[in-house]
């Protein structure tokens, strides 16, 4: 008896039709990669040669039609964005710019933020507000990468603003734009800021110079000058910063009761410290409406490893009650952040790091700042083979990938990781502060 050939299996997973047009759904896609034909009458639409005769070419009218069908007319726009990224989408809705500033503006007292963020905020975004008023653009949709371009040669040239208050102009426009967008869905598109502040001053005529590349011996160097000195503060500011990347405001809101030696770590995390404790500048800058102190972001609520350096450090100072600032200064409140930069400078003029001619007075003086120091310890933390997720998580940065979404590091894992951090500080300096 003949043995019976088995059938071949059907390519065709599934049919449809719209109109005129039958749509044929394979094994090999979900749905846009699909033929289709024309069948004027019944029977016409049979195979030739393993598929169907192609009597319709590819247009925009059947893809859309295909989409309709398999997607349905949820997904249209994202069918047609992909296959067809070259047409022009129908324009949003006029939206007048200004009256959303002052939505916006609720929008952040609701969220707790504090009164000199709030007031930046709307200084910056009532500046370009006037600005685009002035060339008759009063709409949300006049924001182009190319009007902010414009407008941050304005602030720099014009207006003579630094490069730093310029990258908060830009940072203040992605914050609202991302509010108009997201919260309230008023525009669709991409943010003209979202490629972030450093794109737009790469565009200025005058670019911002990088953070320099900071030394080991350059560390020591200041802070052998500090002791020389008998200011034994800085030395242990600098120790904390290079030791545990600290921005400068956390060390200003650190207590006594957030280390605990014990358990090797430091915690970061909202506090509410008196008032009446908190520096008038400081109080109206750093300090939600409630008199809540937060880090800088989500991220920057955190715990840092206690390295054996800090360790040395932080058994010297002598720290008192749980409430106590780690850093006083001789009245016992907060240390000023321009004082003690100020006091930094000179140790590291006098010991000859970083130095160069003044930009205005053209007179000797030190780049060496605070927040370089925070360079500092992320370039160390590369040296000592920290993975880059480990120290993301010890500066408080924020996640720049969707892997890091899924991929976290436990308390112990963090420390043992950490153990092995290196800061390149000279152990016998850090031993007779």
């Amino acid at each position: 008896m003949a043995r019976k050939e088995k059938k071949k299996a059907n390519r065709w997973l599934e049919t449809d039709r719209v109109g005129s047009v039958t749509l044929y759904r394979t094994a090999r896609s979900p749905y846009w990669w699909m033929y289709w034909t024309e069948a004027t009458a019944r029977g016409d639409d049979k195979k030739r040669n393993g598929r169907p005769r192609e009597s319709i070419k590819s247009t925009r009218e059947t893809d859309l039609r295909l989409a309709r069908v398999v997607a349905g007319q949820k997904n249209e726009d994202l069918f047609a964005q992909q296959r067809y990224p070259e047409l022009e989408k129908p324009a949003d809705k006029p939206i007048p710019f200004r009256p959303l500033i002052a939505a916006f503006v609720e929008y952040l007292e609701k969220l707790g933020r504090s009164h000199e963020y709030i007031r930046k905020i709307k200084s910056h975004l009532t500046c370009l507000a006037d600005w685009m008023k002035a060339r008759r653009l009063t709409k949300l949709q006049d924001i182009t990468p190319l009007l902010l371009q414009r407008f941050s040669i304005h602030l720099q040239d014009e207006r003579e603003l630094t490069n730093a208050t310029v990258n908060h102009f830009v940072t203040s426009i992605h914050n609202f734009y991302g509010f108009a967008a997201f919260k309230r869905q008023l525009v669709s598109g991409t943010n003209p800021a979202k490629t972030g502040r450093q794109a737009v001053l790469d565009k200025l005529p005058t670019r911002r110079l990088p953070p320099p590349t900071i030394y080991p011996d350059q560390i020591n160097a200041v802070i052998g000058t500090a002791l020389e000195a008998g200011d034994s503060q800085v030395v242990n500011l600098v120790v904390f910063v290079c030791e545990g990347g600290f921005r400068f405001q956390e060390l200003q809101f650190l207590q006594v009761g957030d280390i605990d030696l014990k358990q090797r770590e430091i915690v970061l995390d909202t506090k509410r410290p008196e008032p009446c404790r908190v520096r008038p500048e400081l109080r109206r800058r750093c300090l939600t409406p409630e008199g809540y102190w937060m880090p800088k972001s989500a991220a920057g609520r955190r715990v840092l490893h206690i390295t054996d350096r800090l360790a040395k450090v932080i058994a010297t100072m002598g720290l008192g009650e749980v409430t106590d600032w780690v850093f006083m200064n001789q009245a016992g409140g907060q240390v000023a952040g321009n004082k003690t930069l100020l006091r930094l400078k000179g140790y590291a003029l006098k010991a000859g790091v970083l130095v160069e001619p003044h930009p205005k007075t053209g007179e000797p003086w030190s780049l060496l700042r605070w927040h370089w120091l925070r360079h500092y310890h992320r370039t160390r933390a590369h040296v000592s083979k920290i993975r880059r997720e480990v120290s993301k998580l010890a500066m408080g940065h924020a996640a720049d990938g969707i892997h890091d979404h899924y991929r976290g590091v436990d308390a112990f894992a963090f420390h043992e990781e950490y153990a092995k951090f290196d800061s390149g500080l000279d152990d016998d300096l850090i031993g007779t502060c």
